[in-house]
């Protein structure tokens, strides 16, 4: 059994599944996390034949509280709106800016397979639906402001009620502060010095608190969202997920002023590339929009959802790591498709594919390693397909596939990184009888002798080449295993003036014997 099963048990037929973005900058690719994990609960919950939906919304109703990074003064007169209405940053399409930060994030769902139920908080406030919520929070007004001390220690004035309106005069909404409820409007300040990061312009007066002229803070937000959508399943990352953090308040306000059930949590740890904290408004770390760009749908849906959500997931997006994640995802769809998969490596493949399947298609036979495709295709005039004939190998269908798929994303790699992916870029004959010349004795004597050993092999494959390498290395008196450094050193040397590489079969394997022969030699 999953976590995804474990979530599901006890679920009614109608299983409601939810997420948000708070469009404030462009999405890092940790936010990517959420709506894969969600996406993975609301498939598995339609194979039980549950009526399944995932919902995404857009919080739009949010204040510009921060400028984002590379954006210059474009916001500065902004700071303190909704989302929605601030204009669109330059470069991106939309008409504010939470449609257009919202709109490139979303823009990856289609290609990562996602289905989804979109939604926009400022229509909801619009259109009415939160009316009646909103009139039960400000009439228990003290109910709130009693959660709020006892859970997370957040004192509130006697007077302050649980809404943010849209100032009338300069619509700000992160600068007003309402008081005195009547059943129909709210008394509001637009303050000078209610916030650090936006400046109130000092209005004051009465306003309906309905139909979109403003908003619930967003811990009451939450558990409203709970109750008009009747929303069975929700994650969220670790720190909302803390004691004593927002989800526990807005629990607590969902059972005891709206009540209403808590969906079923998922708490989930952060996703990063190379450890490195990401922040969407400072521009710090790859964006999601890159990374989708980048990586292909089902091994970039596996990286995510590999990992159980509590915990946490790092990724190297280097060669090294690139290729192992490529070699891990081919056994698990090797496993997937054998005649007696495991139910958790059936159930991780579905839901790693971007496109659901009936049946789990053949794996691929021939698939040389990631590495040795990256280091081809930035050779002049290869082009790969014509190099796999003329190693005489006979490619399925599924075989081609994915071996184009394997040499888009070295291409994508090679143009979003050219300096990751030159450290494979094989020397030209000059430079590699220069880097011969200036190895060792012992170390010539080595590749010597791997030609001759290579040359005389029956079959041209990675496990005998890479025996060569270590008999050739006993050959010349070198003692592969307290020595391998000088083996493998000689042999990038010759290939790409590195002291590291790709694994010696595999890559020989794939470049071909002809071409082995002449760097060897």
């Amino acid at each position: 059994m999953t976590w995804i099963d474990k979530a599901l048990d006890g679920c009614p037929q109608r299983v409601v599944i939810n997420d948000s973005k708070t469009p404030s900058g462009r999405a890092h690719v940790g936010s990517l996390r959420g709506v894969l994990i969600h996406d993975a609960v609301a498939r598995v919950a339609r194979e039980r034949g549950l009526d399944a939906a995932f919902m995404y919304g857009c919080d739009d109703m949010d204040a510009v509280d921060e400028i984002p990074h590379g954006t210059g003064e474009h916001f500065v007169s902004h700071l303190g709106k909704p989302l929605w209405a601030a204009p669109a940053p330059e470069g991106l399409g939309g008409a504010s800016m939470a449609e257009a930060y919202f709109t490139e994030f979303t823009a990856t769902f289609d290609k990562l397979g996602v289905e989804v139920e979109f939604y926009r908080m400022s229509d909801i406030y619009r259109s009415g639906q939160l009316d009646g919520i909103i009139d039960t929070f400000l009439q228990a007004a003290p109910k709130v402001r009693e959660i709020y001390l006892k859970l997370s220690g957040a004192a509130r004035s006697e007077d302050w009620l649980p809404f943010q309106p849209i100032c009338e005069a300069c619509g700000r909404i992160g600068t007003t502060y309402a008081t005195d409820y009547d059943g129909k409007t709210v008394a509001y300040e637009c303050r000078t010095d209610l916030v650090t990061w936006a400046q109130g312009c000092g209005h004051s007066g009465r306003i309906s608190p309905f139909a979109g002229n403003g908003k619930l803070p967003w811990k009451l937000e939450w558990a409203a969202k709970w109750k008009l959508f009747g929303v069975s399943i929700e994650g969220a990352g670790k720190d909302h997920m803390a004691a004593s953090g927002s989800h526990e308040v807005s629990s607590a306000l969902a059972r005891q002023v709206l009540r209403c059930a808590v969906p079923i949590p998922v708490p989930y740890e952060f996703f990063t590339l190379g450890g490195a904290k990401m922040s969407s408004s400072r521009g710090i770390g790859m964006t999601a929009s890159e990374l989708t760009n980048l990586l292909p749908p089902n091994l970039l849906r596996y990286l995510v959802l590999r990992t159980q959500p509590r915990r946490s997931i790092n990724f190297d997006l280097d060669v090294p790591s690139l290729n192992k994640a490529f070699v891990e995802y081919e056994r698990l769809w090797r496993s997937a498709a054998g005649d007696d998969p495991r139910p958790n490596e059936s159930q991780l493949y579905a839901i790693s594919s971007a496109i659901p399947e009936a049946n789990v298609p053949p794996a691929p036979n021939f698939s040389p390693p990631f590495d040795s495709v990256l280091s081809l295709i930035q050779q002049p005039h290869v082009k790969i397909t014509n190099h796999v004939a003329k190693l005489g190998v006979e490619m399925s269908a599924p075989d081609a596939d994915w071996l184009a798929l394997k040499e888009a994303t070295a291409q994508a790699l090679t143009s979003s990184n050219p300096d990751l992916a030159s450290t494979l870029k094989m020397l030209d004959a000059p430079e590699a009888a220069k880097q011969r010349s200036a190895l060792e004795d012992r170390q010539r004597d080595f590749l010597e002798q791997l030609a001759q050993r290579v040359d005389d092999l029956p079959t041209w494959e990675a496990r005998a080449i890479q025996d060569a390498v270590f008999e050739s290395a006993r050959d010349v008196g070198i003692d592969p295993k307290t020595n391998a450094p000088q083996v493998f050193e000689a042999l990038y040397k010759v290939l790409f003036g590195t002291e590291t590489g790709p694994r010696a079969g595999s890559y020989l394997a794939f470049i071909g014997r002809d071409e082995t022969l002449h760097r060897l030699r």
